[in-house]
């Protein structure tokens, strides 16, 4: 559909295709503030240098680690997460890791958030955590039973 419209010209087709807008919107801000040229330096992105990943359990008790700020996400980043336990259980545990990829270990634990005296009900409790991630590197968690209100919040200085 392009080609038929510009059948002239070259097509350009290695910058990923949801990276095409803010290159583009960077050039034409350069040239409104009179740049002729973009420079390869002149774009600088904060990013999330390492995965953030909370430990889940699934059905059978094994480890299941979730993603929540991937690596090279762009800072400052914010996300949501709602985790679910049995309605029997008095508190929750919530465990946060940083990785290279989706390989943990004890070392790279970076908090631990534990919401206590939550009330026995029958349905699961729905636990919100949202994650924000400033342009520093530092991590606020906040954690939420939505049933009963109970907040848990931890803020870890600099997440690498």
């Amino acid at each position: 559909m392009i080609r038929d419209l510009f059948p002239d010209v070259e097509l350009l087709n290695s910058i990923p295709p949801d990276e095409v807008i803010p290159i583009g919107a960077a050039i034409e801000a350069g040239l409104l503030l009179g740049r002729d040229a973009l420079e390869e330096d002149s774009i600088t992105v904060d990013c999330c240098a390492k995965d953030i990943l909370v430990k889940e359990a699934d059905d059978s008790g094994a480890d299941i680690y979730t993603v929540l700020l991937p690596s090279g996400t762009p800072l400052p980043a914010r996300r949501q997460h709602v985790l679910q336990s049995p309605g029997s259980l008095s508190s929750v545990c919530l465990e946060l890791y940083q990785s290279q990829g989706h390989n943990c270990s004890i070392e790279e634990k970076l908090a631990q958030i534990v919401l206590k005296d939550l009330e026995s009900k029958e349905e699961n409790h729905d636990i919100v955590t949202v994650l924000t991630m400033k342009r520093d590197g530092s991590l606020h968690v906040t954690c939420m039973e939505q049933g009963s209100g109970k907040t848990e919040a931890v803020t870890i200085d600099v997440a690498s």
